[in-house]
């Protein structure tokens, strides 16, 4: 049975969407890190921050729904931005939410990442052709809510 199943699928771990999501997905921070290294963030600490920016003052939860990331990772994520001065958090009308905003420093790393993140798209536009490039971004921005909303 083992050596069916092992012949069966040896060589089709390459068809698996998540592992080539997570392949793409190492690329790409290695791209948008390097890029973004001035600013002093990385792509993950910026992908946490942009919600904030765009919604503050926001509970945890509405970060966790923007980004699909589950509480106890996004608790932790704005844990580290934090940490760094970047955010602040606070108690929302209810004591069980916190609500986070960005700080001056935050404000002005986001306003410095984004000449960088925009020559990092352009980049990534230009090596995978940018009408592919729009069509990957729109994409997979509905696999995800997709993906999500099915739990």
């Amino acid at each position: 049975m083992s050596q069916r199943v092992l012949d069966a699928y040896r060589k089709r771990g390459f068809d698996c969407i998540c592992g080539n999501v997570r392949m793409a997905s190492r690329a790409l921070t290695s791209i948008f890190d390097e890029h973004l290294k001035p600013s002093g963030l990385t792509s993950n600490q910026l992908a946490v921050l942009w919600p904030i920016v765009a919604m503050e003052p926001t509970p945890m939860n509405e970060i966790a729904k923007a980004v699909v990331m589950d509480k106890t990772t996004v608790s932790r994520n704005v844990a580290g931005l934090e940490a760094l001065g970047l955010v602040e958090t606070r108690a929302g009308a209810d004591a069980r939410h916190r609500l986070v905003s960005t700080t001056a420093k935050g404000r002005h790393a986001f306003a410095v990442a984004m000449p960088a993140w925009e020559a990092a798209q352009r980049r990534v536009a230009r090596s995978f052709g940018k009408m592919r490039f729009t069509a990957l971004v729109k994409e997979s921005k509905k696999l995800a809510r997709v993906v999500a909303a099915e739990g």
